[in-house]
């Protein structure tokens, strides 16, 4: 049972109208994350453009976006964002394989050295752990400075929706 029940969009301000009918036109329903978000309409209303831009914009290809996101998910323990996230992985060619291999990254003939930094990346900032320079060497021989601040920004996105949802229990109901 989630902590916060979602608001339903006839619930919401009227000011966020706008921003549900997209939702519910794009989902067919509103989505439950975004249902609680809507208790606070000025956030919800500035974090759906800042989730485009971060997760749908920029030079990195999606496929390296889904593993970062993914892989931050998986060790957050988020159902809501790794269920959310499954049609998008299936859009940048990944696989049922491939979110399993997650785990063991490292040891997956799945990915390649260009995936394994990507993850090791995603893995080391959702840790909160120093990212050393052999790690980011192996980012910089693959990624720009903007790409990398671009990864980084997908990182922590999915930490955010992932902390989010876990700590309201918010029901998955997307994916």
């Amino acid at each position: 049972m989630p902590t916060i029940e979602p608001l339903a969009p006839s619930q919401a301000s009227p000011d966020l109208k706008e921003s549900l009918d997209i939702l519910v036109r794009r989902f067919g329903r509103l989505p439950n994350i975004f249902g609680v978000m809507a208790h606070r309409p000025a956030v919800l209303k500035h974090f759906l453009p800042l989730y485009a831009a971060i997760m749908d914009e920029g030079t990195i290809a999606p496929r390296h976006r889904e593993l970062a996101y993914m892989k931050a998910a998986i060790i957050n323990g988020c159902t809501y964002c790794t269920q959310a996230h499954r049609p998008l992985l299936k859009r940048a060619n990944l696989t049922a394989d491939h979110l399993a291999a997650l785990p063991t990254y490292e040891r997956s003939p799945l990915f390649d050295e260009m995936d394994k930094a990507v993850i090791r990346y995603a893995e080391l900032v959702t840790r909160a752990a120093a990212i050393r320079e052999p790690d980011m060497q192996a980012l910089r021989s693959f990624l720009s400075p903007a790409q990398i601040v671009e990864l980084t920004l997908v990182v922590c996105m999915a930490n955010f929706t992932s902390r989010f949802s876990n700590a309201l229990q918010i029901v998955p109901d997307i994916g």
